[in-house]
């Protein structure tokens, strides 16, 4: 009976001594946990003092590079620099800028009318960055002359773009829907997006009839005119793209708007003269490039 009353005394005490030192334990871990936050917010306040002085002194550095861009831009334009080829000069192996070719257009599409005085020619990768950059020159060109000029866009799908190839036969997939053009400017604005998965999400943007559209990436027709108008650019001298033949006449490379001007405002002199001699509106063309060359 004495040895109960003890025991029972003696295990409140026991389990109020194991209970307070857990506490104790817990506390000591918290304290700890604060010390290392503590640390780490000292860490990062001296991190974000360095990286401020940093960039205090990049900032300084910049402005003194501004500095002596300045200087050194001042002190080139006092020297006579030569100036540079004309993109219309001739170059080894291009057709010769100079001369008219004869460049059928067959059934490639046409953005403007037949009665067009001047027609530009126009060869494209659809991987090529220049042949996007000049993708909104040819646009300011459409809203400068209106319906006195037409474009025509021809193929040159390079074998360094694996994916131009796959990308002009899209294109003329939806040229059989009737959407031709709305798929080249599409793809020009996405070409980092031209997988096959990619090809038919734009088909689905445009609203086209997507069983038609996929059967047409495997149409081997559209390949081969694919192939053929490459073939032609490359016979005329235009391997490069972007390539254009401004009524017949050569101009390479996605060149500034103030270069197309002036040879599209050539030509439509030169179609105003046959004009009055009594040559249709939609005989210019056939008639400007009929003894045009063939070959470089």
């Amino acid at each position: 009976m004495r040895f109960a009353v003890v025991l029972a005394l003696v295990l409140p005490a026991c389990a109020t001594a194991k209970t307070d030192a857990e506490l104790r334990r817990r506390v000591a871990e918290v304290t700890a946990q604060q010390q290392r936050l503590a640390q780490q917010q000292e860490a990062l306040a001296r991190q974000a003092e360095a990286l401020e002085r940093e960039q205090l002194v990049l900032a300084a550095r910049q402005g003194e590079l501004t500095d002596e861009v300045t200087r050194v831009s001042g002190e080139l334009g006092k020297l006579a620099l030569p100036t540079p080829p004309s993109p219309r000069t001739p170059r080894p192996g291009q057709p010769d800028p100079a001369a008219t070719f004869k460049v059928d257009i067959g059934d490639a599409h046409v953005r403007g009318p037949s009665t067009a005085k001047v027609t530009i020619v126009a060869w494209g990768d659809y991987q090529c960055p220049f042949t996007a950059r000049v993708q909104a020159t040819l646009a300011e060109l459409r809203g400068i002359y209106g319906d006195d000029l037409r474009i025509v866009a021809k193929h040159n799908a390079l074998p360094m773009h694996k994916r131009a190839l796959p990308a002009a036969i899209a294109a003329e997939a939806a040229g059989q829907q009737g959407k031709f053009w709305e798929m080249h400017d599409r793809l020009f604005a996405h070409q980092k997006d031209l997988d096959d998965a990619d090809l038919v999400a734009h088909a689905k943007a445009l609203k086209l009839d997507i069983r038609r559209f996929k059967r047409a990436l495997d149409d081997e027709r559209l390949r081969a005119k694919v192939d053929r108008d490459q073939q032609q650019g490359t016979a005329l001298g235009a391997r490069g793209t972007p390539a254009f033949f401004v009524n017949g006449r050569f101009l390479s490379g996605a060149q500034p708007l103030a270069s197309f001007r002036a040879l599209v405002d050539e030509e439509l002199r030169e179609a105003d003269e046959l004009m009055k001699q009594g040559i249709a509106p939609d005989r210019l063309y056939d008639t400007i490039v009929a003894n045009g060359r063939t070959a470089p």
